[in-house]
């Protein structure tokens, strides 16, 4: 039972109601209405009526959050949440965003709160058919049921609770409360309260309207910033009045912690986890598009989870955010320009606590003009110093009159510094004897931070040379670490030189002068500050710390520690079988090991930061690689987080080439340079493993070491160096490069069908074909097509949804808008007019869309009514306008709208709602055509593309100059070296990619436009698109849409912010130039024989060609169709005597072969049988047992030719339906068996006259309009049984969307051509869900791709029970014209088509 804002226990409002009606004409009280006063006694009866019958009932309660309009400028709360919630156990309840009167009346079906009404119907209905159903997620910290998320529980798995899916979801695997716990428990009673008697704190901790809601603290370092971080924190926590608090703290120590992306995420799963509304929509955005931000740019995180739903909640309490440690950011700046661009619903307070750096002060007076400044001067903080130390100095001189004297003192050299005052109260704690003792404790410790640094190096040097060294140990460890260790961790990398503590928590607090502590286990540094000393300010002192040389020292320690290869593959193998079973990360092997995961991890890391000029760091390296490189991706993949791997990658080019800088500044001693080329290599190798094979080892760790190295080019370093170590049972030959290809696919559109528009969509890629306005929506993981939407016209445009999984697209007629994780047609929007479409945009609220014509008039429609919600015309007054508009864009924040036409300057307008006021737009004209006059032949602009994160316009101009303008402040910038015809931003504005008119492909880095990466191919491109987080781009030449995934893309993002200088700049600038053989004529048939020693391709060019198999050797050019045709099919006989082939144009094609012979072992000789046309496209070819006869099938028609009489010998007209297949009749030779989805037909092959039952079967098998199931591939396996895959639908052309079934099937009932007897079929239920495809037979099993295409098999039986995989296809291998191509031939062979080539596994099915 459902209850929409129901009064359960009345409401205020009842006798109002019962007033309006006495005074309404005629009218007077009603008794019911009385009844539904507050906690009436009829409302109470009833209640305990129902609770008492209502124990089998599922108990769902819905309640207002908004106000509901009663009069003139009145608004009042209808049906409170108490009111509308009955209290019941087991009861659910969850608000909706309406008033009273919108609590049943939805917008459209993207309304929020129909979604979660529906969810909660949808609910029910599986609980009322005993289906297993989900139950209500838990909060974490809370016994009560999610308040705020009856989304969830609609959502599989019902094992997995909220917390849990959200961590996985975002990655926040640390406690959110740690560091606000650690600051909180140090705040005594009554510090910090000066802050919140500021007027300004006050206003920014109200909901005043006039606020701003943004306040910027800042102080001195030590000044207890983040103590009143934590405090402000704790203060909104322990205020009901108050709204939601979530915060971070950045930490200088952490560098995972110090990034924009980290921030985004823990904030979300902060926020989620106290809201279940947004809780819902989080999850339900995962569930629909499959996004994972683990690994997602901040921009990304930003639009997606934030503006795309967060923003768009108007929730009950305002949010604050509390952001301390900002200058300690990776990217200040960025966090800043995103907090300038908050439009939300629900107003959000946001703290900012950080120094006043110079940078900090110039970004926010720019982006947040409204920002209230203040400052922690020593005057806020002398009390609750004067406190602190009073508090500790009272424990020893509990009521001596010295005591202020001491605390002046103190106070006096403090300087306002609380970091000051606790190191030097733990200096003096010892000494706390006397007072004279204390007095000459105090006399010794110097004033500011430095010089007592320097008096704690001192006494740590004063210690015995054993804990001197430990000591320096341990603050090189805590000072260099990518982020705080365990005491765990610590006590491991300790080990080889000190070992058996007996409690290093207390060794490190005792031996470390007071520069670390311990907290929940964690060692850390004191303060900042104290890093910055030690790193930078110790070369003098007689305990030094240098930097370089400190991380040079841990990645030893880390690279030594992974080297025990016994012991870690013992112990990996142990874990394999564990982590198959479960579907979290193995953590067990890292809690038993607690050093292993941040040697994995990290090692790298400190590789890049360590001093360039030892040579015997880099053979250090190298050695490790080429004996424990596979063992390492092992370890790595139990963790199932490979990114590890691709920032290990970029961590040893950053050395790599800082060590290239640095010898090029020093005298040569030698110009060699080849072992810095290995480890540059071996970067790039792991890069291109974790593109290549990256799921598949995370799924399966151990298949490192057996499955990827015979796939790996035979000039990689990886197959140099492991290729004859590996465990591999297979080898794989026939590949020509024998270099890693930046092209990880190659996709066809479909037979005659070209794309002529790109779109990159969350973890989607969509290509557009404009004749019918067919999009195609592909996986982007595995380049597999997921579904074809039609919008049934020409479409000029498809754009995206930053927020949600809508596109739209325009055609001439009509504007659609889809799902596209259903393919679901959402809404159909007519034209008006016959105006063709420039420019489409989703509203902020994706309930609207703005579409510019080309007569300059842009529309905003509401997608529910289809009415014009507002509309302006971007002319100038007394402009005829002739023109057409060339080219339109929307600015991001959708206020702006940029028009471009052929010899005119481009315009920008401001997009008004209303007319009233007009505002003239600006224009952009170049600077060598300021002096034209209209009449002049100006510069052609054609592209003007937006900086997403700029307020900048990027236009390329007809001459392929590319023009940078700065609209605020009218300034531009010129660039004439790109070449560019065709060019797209990346999604984070930071690389251009630009085609020129070659097809030659360059990324330039903005703003330089400094060339990055560069890839010759020669073929014209007609659009590109960057994936959504950069590393990987498209583009559409011919017919073809090509991936590519150069490891250039994958940029270090976690290379130390004191790297990221001018000398880094330098080192990184050198541009990787790549070249694409796209000379190779693609493959589109394939045959072999056999024997296992020859197979013959069809290509694209209409030429078939012989190769040998154990090489992929050319053997010999059989013969060619028409150079302007592709071949689409061939047959080789069993006896290999006769060849068949067929081209799209309907040409067949025979010829009978002679096999080489002794004398001439590699001759083949060719001899023509017959040359002819069908009229139709071939569908199967089919000899007979004896080879004497050829089928030649199509979709209408069919013919038999004998060979050896070079005729005709009968042909049939009748349609047939797609997707069945020929085979021979097991036991009759004269007969030939037509197989379809539902039944099987015998004919006979000298006359292909069906029998009288399979006439019958024929006219019962037509069923115009209705899905048809059909037969996707079949498979012969071991005497009169086939194999065949069957896919249920209508949709023929595209298997991937469409349910799949497996069959066996047994010929041996049928006899001969009078017999009534169907074939039996069974099937095969537990199998279907494995496969992909299936591939062939082999040695009584059947082989197939499964869904994560590894190569399997199944040895046949009645039953389903389980199968056996044997390797996995590399990623760049799975184009769908690779997977329909793929042959299995009768030696267990495969053969697989890749760029013009084909590659041949051997062995790969042996036990």
């Amino acid at each position: 039972m459902v209850f929409l804002a129901t009064p359960h226990k009345g409401s205020a409002f009842a006798q109002t109601l019962n007033s309006i009606l006495k005074a309404a004409p005629g009218g007077s009280a009603k008794a019911y209405v009385a009844e539904l006063e507050k906690n009436s006694s009829a409302l109470q009866d009833i209640n305990e009526q129902f609770r008492n019958i209502c124990g089998d009932l599922e108990l769902v309660s819905f309640y207002e959050t908004q106000k509901t309009s009663v009069g003139a400028g009145i608004k009042r709360m209808i049906v409170d949440r108490d009111s509308a919630i009955l209290g019941y156990p087991g009861e659910t309840s969850s608000s909706l965003v309406a008033d009273h009167h919108g609590m049943a009346k939805f917008r459209s079906p993207l309304d929020t709160n129909y979604t979660d009404v529906r969810n909660v119907l949808r609910w029910l209905m599986k609980r009322f058919t005993n289906e297993k159903a989900i139950e209500p997620a838990l909060i974490y910290g809370s016994n009560k049921p999610v308040q705020d998320t009856v989304g969830l529980i609609t959502k599989p798995p019902c094992e997995v609770l909220a917390k849990e899916r959200l961590i996985t979801l975002l990655g926040i695997n640390e406690s959110l409360e740690d560091d606000f716990e650690f600051l909180a428990e140090k705040i005594m009673q009554g510090s910090c309260s000066w802050l919140l008697h500021r007027q300004a704190f006050r206003e920014w901790a109200g909901t005043s309207p006039n606020s701003s809601g943004l306040y910027w603290l800042t102080g001195n370092p030590g000044s207890g910033k983040s103590t009143l971080a934590s405090f402000v924190i704790a203060w909104i926590k322990n205020n009901s009045f108050a709204g939601t608090c979530n915060y971070h703290f950045f930490l200088a120590g952490h560098q995972t912690k110090r990034t924009i992306s980290y921030l985004l995420r823990s904030i979300a799963l902060q926020a989620a986890l106290s809201h279940g509304v947004f809780c819902s929509r989080l999850l339900e955005l995962h569930e629909n598009t499959g996004i994972n931000f683990i690994q997602s740019k901040a921009i990304v995180i930003w639009e997606k989870i934030f503006e795309g739903i967060l923003f768009r909640l108007p929730l009950e309490r305002p949010l604050y955010w509390v952001f301390d440690g900002l200058d300690e950011a990776e990217s200040p700046s960025e966090l800043i320009r995103f907090l300038s661009k908050i439009r939300s619903a629900t107003r959000i307070n946001i703290l900012l606590v950080s120094r006043a750096t110079k940078n900090l002060i110039q970004e926010i007076n720019h982006h947040l003009p409204t920002m209230v400044h203040e400052t922690i001067s020593n005057d806020d903080t002398v009390d609750d110093i004067r406190d602190y130390v009073r508090c500790l100095v009272q424990e020893i001189l509990p009521s001596d009159h010295a005591q202020e004297e001491i605390i002046q003192d103190i106070l006096i050299k403090a300087s306002g510094s609380f970091l000051w005052v606790k190191l030097a109260l733990e200096r003096i704690r010892d000494n706390w004897h006397t007072k004279d003792d204390i007095k000459a404790a105090l006399t010794e410790i110097p004033e500011g931070m430095e010089p007592l640094y320097e008096r704690m190096i001192e006494i740590i040097a004063s210690q015995p040379p054993k804990l001197r060294e430990m000591a320096t140990q341990i603050l090189t460890w805590v000072a260099c670490s990518f982020r705080p260790l365990d005491v765990a961790e610590l006590q491991v990398a300790l080990t080889p030189r000190f070992a058996n503590f007996v409690n290093l928590k207390h060794t490190v607090e005792e031996v470390c002068g007071h520069f670390v502590i311990v907290n929940k286990s964690k060692i850390t540094l004191i303060h900042q500050t104290a890093r910055q000393f030690l790193l930078h300010k110790t070369s003098d002192l007689q305990i030094k710390i240098v930097d370089h040389e400190g991380h040079k020292h841990i990645a030893m320690i880390c690279i030594d520690f992974l080297s025990d290869m016994p012991k870690w593959r013992r112990i990996f193998t142990a874990k394999q079988a564990s982590l198959q079973k479960s579907s979290s990360s193995d953590v067990a092997v890292f809690d038993e090991h607690p050093f292993l995961f941040y040697a994995l991890s990290f090692w790298t890391y400190h590789i890049s930061l360590s001093s360039v000029d030892s040579d015997d760091l880099l053979e250090t390296v190298l050695v490790f690689l080429e004996i424990n490189c596979l063992l390492w991706i092992n370890g790595v993949a139990l963790s199932r987080n490979l990114r590890i791997l691709t920032r290990a990658a970029q961590h040893l080019k950053t050395y790599v080439k800082k060590r290239a800088y640095g010898i090029s500044k020093r005298p040569p001693i030698s110009f060699a340079l080849t072992r810095d080329a290995e480890l540059r290599q071996w970067a790039t190798d792991l890069i291109r493993v974790v593109s290549r094979f990256g799921n598949n080892v995370t799924e399966n760790p151990s298949s490192i070491h057996k499955h990827v190295i015979p796939f790996c080019p035979k000039d990689s370093i990886i197959f140099r160096s492991l290729g004859h170590v590996g465990r591999s049972t297979f080898s794989v030959t026939g590949m020509s490069s024998n270099n890693w290809d930046d092209c990880l696919a190659r996709l066809t559109m479909g037979e005659n069908q070209t794309a002529s528009k790109l779109l990159c969509k969350d973890t989607f890629f969509l290509t557009l074909i404009g004749g019918d306005g067919t999009v195609i929506v592909w996986d982007s993981e595995t380049c597999g097509e997921a579904r074809r939407i039609t919008h049934g016209e020409w479409v000029s445009h498809m754009v995206s949804s930053r927020t949600s999984n809508l596109i739209a697209t325009a055609g001439f007629k009509t504007t659609c808008v889809w799902d596209i994780t259903t393919g679901e047609k959402l809404f159909r929007l007519s034209k008006e007019r016959h105006l063709r479409t420039k420019a489409l945009a989703f509203g902020e609220t994706d309930d609207e869309i703005l579409i510019a014509y080309d007569d300059c008039s842009i529309q905003c429609i509401d997608l529910a009514t289809s009415e014009t919600k507002w509309q302006f015309v971007a002319k100038e007054p007394g402009s005829d306008n002739l023109n057409c508009a060339r080219y339109m864009a929307f600015s991001p924040d959708l206020t702006q709208i940029a028009v471009v036409f052929r010899g005119k300057p481009v315009l920008v307008w401001t997009l008004q709602h209303s007319n009233s006021v007009y505002l003239p737009p600006k224009k952009c004209v170049c600077a060598e055509d300021k002096f034209f006059a209209e009449s002049d032949a100006w510069n052609n602009p054609e592209v003007a593309l937006w900086q997403p994160v700029t307020d900048r316009l990027v236009i390329l101009y007809e001459d392929t100059m590319i023009l940078e303008w700065n609209i605020v402040d009218d300034e531009q910038l010129q660039y004439h070296h790109t070449g560019a015809r065709v060019m797209v931003l990346s999604s984070d504005g930071n690389l251009l990619l630009t085609s020129d008119n070659n097809g030659t492909l360059s990324i330039w880095m903005i703003p330089e436009y400094r060339l990055t990466y560069q890839l010759k191919y020669d073929e014209l491109v007609t659009d590109l698109a960057f994936s959504p987080d950069g590393t990987r781009f498209y583009d559409i030449r011919g017919s073809f849409c090509n991936v590519w995934e150069p490891d250039a893309l994958l940029r270090p993002d976690d290379v130390d912010q004191e790297e990221m200088s001018s000398t880094y700049e330098t080192i990184t600038s050198e541009p990787v130039l790549s070249n694409d053989d796209n000379s190779r004529v693609p493959i589109t048939a394939l045959a072999c024989d056999a024997t296992d020693k020859f197979f013959c391709c069809g290509k694209e060019d209409g030429t078939i060609i012989m190769y040998d198999i154990p090489d992929g050797k050319k053997v010999r050019k059989l013969f060619h169709h028409s150079s302007t045709v592709s071949v689409i099919k061939l047959a080789w006989s069993s006896s290999e005597r006769y060849f068949a082939s067929a081209d799209d144009s309907g040409r067949v094609i025979a010829k009978r072969l002679e096999p080489p012979t002794s004398q001439n072992p590699r001759k083949w000789a060719v001899f023509p049988l017959f040359d002819m046309r069908v009229g139709e496209a071939v569908e199967h070819f089919l000899f007979s047992a004896n080879d004497e006869l050829l089928l030649i099938a199509g979709l209408t028609s069919a013919c038999v030719m004998h060979l050896k009489l070079k005729q005709e010998l009968c042909r049939i007209r009748q349609p047939f339906q797609k997707g069945g297949t020929w085979v021979n009749h097991p036991t009759d030779p004269t007969t030939l068996i037509r197989m379809d989805a539902d039944n099987e037909r015998p004919y006979l092959w000298a006359t292909l006259a069906p029998t009288s039952n399979s006439i019958t079967a024929i006219l019962r098998s037509y069923r115009l309009g209705e899905p048809v199931d059909f037969i996707h591939r079949a498979v012969k396996l071991r005497g009169p049984c086939l194999m065949l895959e069957i896919l249920a639908g209508s949709n023929h052309d595209h298997p991937r969307s469409l349910n799949r079934y497996i069959e066996m099937v047994d010929l041996h009932r049928v006899r001969d051509l009078s017999s009534t007897q169907p074939a039996v079929r069974q099937r095969i239920d537990g199998l279907a869900k494995h496969v992909e495809c299936l591939v062939g037979f082999f040695q009584d099993r059947v082989v197939f791709l499964d869904h994560q295409f590894w190569l399997c098999t199944w040895e046949v039986e009645r039953e389903y029970s389980n199968h056996r995989r044997h390797f996995f296809l590399p990623k760049d291998w799975l184009s769908p014209m690779t997977l329909g191509l793929i042959v299995l031939n009768n030696q267990g062979t495969l053969l697989c088509p890749r760029n013009g080539e084909v590659v041949i596994v051997h062995s790969g099915l042996k036990y």
